[in-house]
């Protein structure tokens, strides 16, 4: 076959053509893979970020639930140790009804409901209600024993309580 002066401008033109493609294809892979190296590197690093600040978040919720768990058994510890004075009062004799509950430290009780608990727990104890001579409906009963002045043998301040909250009708 006789080259002709087409045939030899056509392969020629082949060529060059082919190893322009090429060289662009590798350039093209080359760019490409670059910038989908940046890209893993950037979402790796916005992934790690992202677990970092989720995992303070839950380990923040986590602190939160503990504080709140051992705030509720130091309320139950206080409670308890309260309880177990006034009951030890009560059995041996020493005193009773309010002015033990007050010797017991139920002043140092931070809260109407951890009192109120108190309460229930000493009556299941001894079977005597220690503030069943005061009506103390709807009276936060932590305003009420903090109104309570005492010494080691009395209720200092015994008839202004029943003055203020009322003697109960039922006594």
């Amino acid at each position: 076959m006789v080259a002709t002066k087409w045939s030899i401008r056509r392969s020629t033109r082949m060529r060059v053509s082919c190893s322009l493609g090429q060289e662009v294809n590798t350039l093209r892979r080359l760019y490409h893979s670059g910038v989908l190296e940046i890209a893993l590197t950037v979402g790796g690093l916005l992934l790690a970020v992202l677990a970092y600040f989720v995992g303070v978040r839950r380990g923040k919720r986590y602190r939160e639930e503990d504080r709140a768990v051992a705030a509720e058994h130091d309320a139950d510890h206080r409670i308890d140790r309260v309880v177990q004075r006034y009951a030890l009062l009560v059995r041996t004799s020493q005193t009773g009804a309010l002015h033990g509950l007050l010797v017991a430290g139920v002043k140092n009780l931070r809260s109407a409901e951890e009192v109120r608990l108190a309460r229930e727990r000493a009556i299941a104890h001894t079977g005597i209600d220690p503030l069943r001579p005061y009506s103390l409906d709807g009276v936060s009963l932590k305003e009420f024993v903090d109104a309570c002045e005492f010494d080691d043998v009395s209720i200092t301040n015994d008839q202004e309580l029943l003055a203020r909250y009322g003697k109960r009708r039922d006594t």
